[in-house]
């Protein structure tokens, strides 16, 4: 991918026009409501060119800015205190004492209370994956600074599912989940919103967590749903970065293999973080249900090729379903690879086979047509296409369709697929389980894991445990069912990508990847 001077400049103009235009009939919110912070102005104010607007981003990445979380993942994903410092509990796990972390005041002034954190963890806990509002039997204000949870059964994985979770004042969340009121206890203050714009955000220089106050003056949010124009207002320096508000790779890793290659900017990519991306296949109904496909699939892929030439060699094949570096991966099963011996020794075991010389499978007389279903983005279309093509070579035919997120929310949520993109497996595999690891049913991303009836005992235990070893030990049960099972298959890891001109530096990796972390962030030179 090369990207001209003069269309460069071209399409800068029309942003630029657009922009103004929409400056007109957007409307501007006034944040104002904060009386703590800098202005966000002026060469030290860091310029994020993103995918997506700032209150309505998928991961809740804007969010993280303003919020603070009740706890907080240690880089080997285990828990760390947050706005509650601390947390004992009874020997069965069935009730707990939070302690509130004192002097922490929002940035209206309101000190934060044990009532405030009350409200948070059930107001947010709906659209944070909080299931333990499920077993809840009741949640006690004790005083200010101490809050009882006791729970209808043990439930181990509390203290995992806050780190998910927001502090807010009472009312900030209206019946549907969304943010309301943006005033936190967090670094930044939201200063000014323009929907699908821009957002301007100030540093919260009174911030609670001293060694967490960033050194820059404020931050601009640019909304360019575009990636090209995303690429070029960084080369324009109209944004100094890119990346840094989505949790995934959100360039085409053919842009980013191409912009690494200039050495006017820096390219921050952590192979040790982010997800595998994955397929599902609908072994529920259809064709998939037979598993001797589902491993004819699985074993027809050729993720290394896959890796050296869609993902430009920025990922790492995989056929796991999680990273194994993380606690409670599938350290027992063997990973899928790449064998086309197997693939082909599938299809025979299962009665397939090409009786008219056509290149495509039959069974009782049917071709073997699968319904591909995937987002429509760069990346995935042409991870497809090259699925696509391993699969045409066992004789398997497919019907491509690459839609918008939610065309092929609908797809999948309908049943309407035999192989689909999925929602990877989580580096905190509990709270993936408690979401859709342990259920069999339809939902926006194609069917659960839950691939025996087994799942639902498994799911207690997770939900109950806290012991390492007893949580490896259900896991262990876990990744033996599903690896056997065939579900699905991993394909590569998606690191994750930050690219910013050389005049901003100190971006950092958080453990919890819809955090961002700009508290080492310097900006230095002309910019």
């Amino acid at each position: 991918m090369r990207f001209k001077k003069i269309a460069a400049f071209v399409l800068l103009a029309v942003m630029f026009i657009t922009l103004m235009a929409g400056c007109v009939s957007k409307t501007s919110t006034q944040e104002n409501t904060n009386t703590s912070g800098g202005v966000a102005s002026g060469k030290n104010t860091l310029v994020i060119g993103a995918l997506s607007d700032f209150k309505q981003g998928s991961g809740k990445e804007g969010q993280s800015m303003v919020f603070d979380l009740m706890t907080q993942r240690s880089e080997s994903m285990g828990v760390e205190p947050g706005i509650i410092e601390s947390w004992t509990t009874n020997a069965d796990l069935t009730e707990y004492t939070l302690k509130v972390r004192q002097n922490v005041k929002f940035t209206d002034g309101t000190p934060l209370t044990a009532d405030i954190v009350k409200y948070s963890l059930q107001a947010w806990a709906p659209y944070c994956d909080g299931s333990f509002m499920y077993s809840l039997k009741s949640m006690d204000v004790v005083n200010d600074t101490t809050l009882d949870v006791k729970f209808t059964k043990s439930y181990g994985n509390f203290p995992t599912e806050m780190t998910r979770i927001y502090v807010s004042l009472p009312g900030s969340l209206d019946d549907k989940g969304n943010v309301v009121k943006w005033v936190g206890t967090g670094p930044f203050i939201l200063d000014d919103y323009q929907t699908d714009q821009s957002a301007t955000l100030k540093t919260n220089k009174d911030y609670w967590n001293k060694n967490k106050i960033p050194s820059i003056d404020g931050v601009k949010w640019v909304v360019i749903p575009d990636e090209n124009s995303r690429i070029m207002a960084l080369q324009s320096g109209q944004v100094d970065v890119v990346g840094v508000a989505e949790h995934y790779c959100a360039l085409s890793y053919a842009a980013v293999a191409e912009l690494k290659k200039d050495d006017k900017y820096v390219v921050d990519l952590n192979p040790d973080s982010g997800l595998i991306a994955t397929y599902v296949y609908n072994y529920a109904k259809g064709p998939m249900t037979d598993i001797n496909l589902r491993k004819a699939v699985t074993y027809a892929i050729d993720r290394k090729t896959l890796v050296d030439t869609v993902v430009s060699g920025l990922g790492a094949e995989s056929g796991d379903f999680m990273r194994r570096k993380y606690d409670f991966s599938p350290r027992n099963e063997k990973e899928y690879t790449y064998d086309l011996d197997a693939a082909k020794a599938a299809l025979t075991a299962g009665g397939y086979a090409d009786t008219n010389g056509d290149g495509i499978v039959e069974k009782d007389g049917q071709p073997v047509v699968l319904r591909f279903v995937v987002e429509s983005d760069e990346t995935a279309r042409a991870t497809a296409v090259f699925v696509q093509d391993c699969l045409k070579k066992i004789g398997i035919d497919t019907k491509l369709e690459a839609l918008d997120d939610s065309a092929r929310a609908e797809k999948e949520k309908n049943g309407d697929f035999d192989i689909a993109y999925t929602h990877p497996w989580l580096t905190t595999p509990q709270t993936y389980m408690s979401w859709r690891g342990a259920v069999n049913t339809y939902d926006d991303f194609g069917i659960g894991f839950g691939v025996s009836g087994n799942f639902s005992t498994y799911l207690d235990e997770v939900l109950s445990k806290s012991s390492k070893d007893d949580l490896w030990n259900t896991f262990d049960k876990v990744w033996a069912e599903e690896y056997a099972f065939y579900p699905g298959t991993g394909l590569y890891t998606t690191p994750r990508v930050f690219i910013h001109s050389k005049d901003v530096t100190g971006f950092i990796f958080n453990p919890n990847e819809c955090v961002i972390d700009l508290s080492g962030m310097k900006i230095t030179g002309s910019k």
